[in-house]
């Protein structure tokens, strides 16, 4: 019967049982697929990493772009800025004298009483005078700093070599970083440049450019490194004009380091504002003062109502700067503030300037007519190796075109000189005396720099 026959059939299979026998563990095998799991793991984290580094400031930039700091652009001068005698010795009682008549009756009677009931002499005018001087020596040099170059060379005592360092005119602020104004020889082959306040606070600065020929350059120092509480102590120093006025018998203040010593003052008279200084491709003036100085000089040179009148250099009181000026070659001079604006500019913009080659003048109309002269530059001589000598520009030549343009002085020369760059080739037209008169020549320049970092 089929019943029967079923059971039959499980009992002969009743002893067959399946079990399931798991694999053992490959220790090598599992360690080895650990091992290149880890290994994936940290190749991705490092491509990711580097992706992002190289990403991460492209995709700022263009989510969150950051705004440029301002350029630097002094104000222009203009003939309202003309500095007056009345201004020189603008003081207190000038400013009584106008708050006196508002209230005219009361405040004169009381006046008269007081001056009735004392006699003035000799040591209260020069308190007063005193007191004064010192104030506007005071504020102005809110805008001198010290600066120092720190050199790689180390002394016995493993502390780096420091150069005397010079006191620096704070010209610019862009709202991002000040710009400083400093002869180069406080900074030369300075591995780092430091930067000391009023207040003794120090920031660390950074070079913007050099000019070769005037031995000046801008540091800068950045805003976010200088303390809140310094801020408060400095300012940019305020530029007077010197080219509507002559300066000569003004009183003025020296402030920086017009002895040698840092923070110290001196107070004199200019006795000369208008002499050339012998530069090449350049018509700055030198300051004169009766001042006595030192080698060591640096600093500004003041009016009376704090503005900067010029920068002091001492290095032009000799060769043919000298000339000028016998018997003040210890007296402080100061290279003139309103020619030095564009370059003051350039080196703050980090703009290269154009290298030239000469020493020049312009020609008086007289002279001109008399000798039947050609309207230019005149030039009086080449530097060495200069691209003028190169191109075969001498003394006595008379430059009238610089490429399309026409120069009708020297001072022409010199502002047009301005626009080009270094390696610019430019083609110059020349005006050379022979037997016959004037002969036109025409010459290529090749420009080289006049700044370096």
């Amino acid at each position: 019967m089929p019943f029967n026959d079923q059971d039959e059939n499980k009992k002969d299979t009743s002893f067959i049982s399946e079990k399931i026998k798991q694999r053992p563990i490959n220790r090598k095998k599992l360690l080895r697929r650990t091992i290149i799991t880890a290994s994936m793991a940290v190749v991705f984290g490092l491509v990711s990493c580097l992706t992002f580094l190289l990403l991460q400031p492209l995709l700022s930039d263009r989510l969150y772009p950051e705004s440029q700091p301002e350029k630097i652009s002094l104000p222009e001068e203009s003939a309202s800025d003309e500095l007056t005698p009345e201004e020189m010795f603008a003081d207190d009682t000038e400013i009584a004298e106008n708050e006196a008549q508002q209230n005219e009756e009361n405040q004169k009677n009381q006046l008269d009483e007081a001056l009735a009931s004392y006699a003035f002499n000799g040591s209260d005018f020069a308190k007063i005078m005193t007191s004064s001087l010192k104030d506007v020596a005071d504020e102005a040099s809110k805008s001198i700093v010290r600066v120092t170059g720190v050199a790689n060379n180390t002394d016995w005592f493993n502390d780096s070599f420091e150069n005397n360092g010079a006191s620096g005119v704070i010209v610019a602020d862009n709202g991002a970083a000040l710009f400083i104004l400093v002869p180069s020889s406080a900074v030369k082959n300075a591995k780092n440049i430091r930067v000391t306040f009023n207040d003794e606070s120090m920031a660390e600065a950074e070079m913007c450019l050099t000019d070769n020929i005037t031995k000046l350059c801008v540091i800068t120092v950045k805003l976010s490194s200088i303390q809140e509480s310094t801020k408060e102590t400095i300012k940019t120093a305020d530029f007077a004009n010197t080219n509507f006025t002559n300066l000569t018998a003004t009183p003025v203040i020296a402030i920086g380091s017009p002895t040698g010593i840092q923070r110290s003052v001196s107070i004199g008279l200019i006795t000369s504002d208008k002499s050339p200084l012998y530069l090449a491709d350049s018509n700055y003036k030198i300051i004169t003062t009766d001042m006595p100085g030192s080698s060591d000089s640096t600093g500004a040179l003041i009016d009376l109502n704090g503005k900067l009148l010029g920068i002091i250099d001492m290095n032009y009181n000799s060769d043919e700067n000298k000339k000028n000026r016998k018997g003040l070659e210890n007296h402080i001079s100061a290279i003139a503030i309103t020619e030095l604006r564009n370059l003051i500019e350039d080196l703050s913009n980090k703009t290269q300037r154009a290298y030239f080659g000469i020493y020049g003048k312009n020609i008086p109309a007289a002279i001109r007519d008399e000798m039947n002269m050609p309207q230019g530059a005149f030039v009086t001589s080449t530097e060495e190796t200069s691209p003028a000598r190169k191109a075969l520009i001498q003394s006595g030549d008379i430059i009238t075109k610089l490429d399309d343009n026409d120069i009708i002085s020297f001072d022409a020369f010199v502002k047009k000189l301005a626009d080009y760059s270094p390696d610019d080739i430019i083609s110059v037209t020349v005006m050379r005396q022979s037997n016959k008169g004037y002969t036109e020549i025409k010459t290529q320049v090749t420009l080289e720099s006049a700044t370096h970092d």
